[in-house]
């Protein structure tokens, strides 16, 4: 719940700085809020981790003929990585109790001609060391909105109508549907145009990567392009962007020649092995689908990052309704990674499903449970939970 104080006359002009010059009259809604919430989770992170065999996963024969160097046969990785797994005298102590906070301010308001002029910004509060930069500022008139921002959502995040399909869970996950390529970083712009009929055209341009404002940033030049079409109860929407890498950087390098190490940790060795980063020139499509059945509303979605090393592929179908007083979901989510060597890939497949309730003004109950099954290139795999609940209060 923000608090909204009015400002007028020296006040107003103030905040919108010395771009255009306002009358007394003019007035500037400033809010400040936040929120902050406790976390109660559970999981099975001490479970034993699988185990598996590089040679299960690729044929040593094709990753020679791919990668052109020699890898002996008979000491493949044969062990799993550790990401969900504890030393063998430590046990979850469940539940495990977590807590966040954080701080918003924004000011809005329309100057006397016409133009519609917007701040916020965020301040994470729960670990000061995270990412800070959160600063947006709008502006909005018959043009559409632009928005300035630092880490501007890219015009394919800005379209899309359906889940982002990041799910928590426990153990390693791919993190959901990518909307935007690296080339999205730094301060951009993100322009929406005004809507024609049932149609609205975002573009978002990021000029560099590293905002350093010269050209040995990693990209410069970022342009996405996204759209969503409204049709009685169906809304679809489509985005695309392209980043092309500015530095020599170099994606994926052969180890050398050479015995892959017995009972090296599996996931690393894959990585090292068969180029597992997303790297080099990228580009990034995605399709969503919003629409209501009965009470019931149904999003699905696909995605694909592709790069000049590991790609990546997304696909969500959710679905939600408010039962009285609370609101249900569910989510189904399958991704997959694709290494550039050796026609392998990692699968996941996580669903979750939710509830929430408000208890009072400014405080709600939120519920979570969700199964994660990861796929490591076929040589092994791991399956685990996560549940938690929080309550969260805003102000």
């Amino acid at each position: 719940m923000d608090k909204k104080i009015l400002l007028g006359g020296a006040a107003a002009l103030l905040l919108v700085g010395n771009m255009y010059a306002t009358p007394a009259s003019a007035a500037i809604d400033l809010s400040i809020g936040g929120e902050a919430s406790v976390t109660f989770s559970m999981s099975d992170e001490c479970a034993d981790a699988a185990t598996g065999n590089l040679a299960d996963a690729i044929s040593l024969a094709n990753l020679n003929t791919a990668s052109g160097v020699t890898y002996t046969t008979g000491t493949e990785a044969t062990d799993h990585a550790t990401d969900s797994g504890c030393a063998s005298s430590v046990n979850e102590d469940n539940p495990k109790v977590g807590y966040g906070k954080e701080l918003s301010i924004g000011a809005s308001g329309t100057l006397a001609n016409g133009l519609e002029v917007s701040f916020s910004d965020k301040l994470d509060l729960t670990d000061i060391d995270a990412k800070e930069g959160n600063f947006e500022l709008a502006f909005g008139g018959a043009f559409g909105t632009l928005t300035i921002a630092d880490g501007v959502d890219s015009a394919v995040k800005a379209a899309a109508v359906n889940s982002d399909g990041d799910v928590d869970v426990t153990g390693t996950s791919l993190k959901g549907h990518t909307y935007g390529t690296s080339g999205t970083a730094g301060v951009g712009f993100l322009w929406q145009a005004p809507s024609v009929s049932a149609l609205d055209v975002f573009v978002s341009y990021s000029p560099n990567s590293a905002s350093s404002g010269l050209d040995s940033a990693q990209w410069t030049d970022t342009f996405g392009v996204g759209a969503v079409f409204s049709a009685d109860m169906l809304t679809v929407s489509l985005g695309f962007e392209s980043a092309s890498e500015n530095s020599a950087v170099a994606c994926f390098s052969s180890p050398g020649a050479g015995a892959i190490a017995n009972g090296a940790d599996l996931e690393a060795t894959l990585d090292t092995y068969l180029g597992a980063d997303v790297c080099g020139d990228e580009s990034n499509m995605a399709v969503g689908v919003a629409f209501d059945a009965g009470d019931i509303a149904i999003n699905a979605g696909w995605s694909e990052l592709d790069s000049d090393e590991a790609d990546r592929t997304t696909y969500n179908i959710g679905a939600s309704t408010s039962l009285g007083s609370y609101s249900v979901g569910a989510n189904y989510v399958n991704a997959t990674k694709e290494y550039s060597l050796g026609g392998v890939e990692d699968t996941q497949t996580a669903i979750s499903v939710d509830a929430g309730t408000s208890l009072g003004d400014g405080v709600d109950l939120s519920m979570q449970f969700s199964t994660n099954d990861y796929d490591y290139g076929g040589a092994a795999s791991e399956q685990n939970y996560y549940a938690d609940f929080k309550i969260t209060v805003a102000f």
